[in-house]
């Protein structure tokens, strides 16, 4: 939370079941020492209300797992796919270059929807990932076109 008291990072990783049935004496998270914790920035309101229909909308998602260091999508390849990013952290790049981590509640893959079909960017899962993945049909064209405008730098 900020000074404000609003939500502004989270934890990348949710694995509850795990933590339970291993977490206890130098099994913590952080053993005998400190390590700072695994967080990313919190999704918009609008990626919120995407996620609620990628996964109570029309058709059910599909359901993938990546390993950390597996790509989920590579720029350049065609997609037509948006994925809802459920547990996990994934980075972003642009020509080979790290742009931004990204974790649980992000909605990607919308600028290939709205860019001919073509990946703009590579996710590389940071971390184990689990994600939702949804067809284009099962969203609203303007709400896709509204989070691509949050996400590239206004021009001046």
């Amino acid at each position: 939370y900020d000074d404000n008291m609003d939500l502004v990072a989270k934890s990348g990783m949710i694995d509850f079941k795990g933590w339970t049935q291993e977490s206890f004496g130098d099994n913590t998270p952080w053993g005998d020492h400190d390590s700072p914790a695994l967080v990313t920035a919190v999704e918009s309101a609008l990626e919120r209300e995407l996620s609620v229909q990628i996964m109570s909308g029309g058709k059910k998602p599909e359901f993938r797992k990546l390993a950390e260091g597996e790509r989920l999508v590579t720029q350049g390849q065609a997609g037509d796919e948006i994925f809802l990013l459920l547990d996990g952290v994934l980075t972003v790049e642009i020509d080979d270059e790290p742009v931004v981590e990204v974790g649980p509640g992000a909605v990607l893959g919308e600028m290939a929807v709205l860019e001919g079909g073509v990946r703009t960017a590579t996710l590389v899962a940071a971390t184990p990932v689990r994600v939702a993945v949804s067809g284009v049909t099962d969203l609203k064209p303007e709400a896709l076109r509204q989070l691509a405008g949050q996400r590239r730098p206004q021009e001046d």
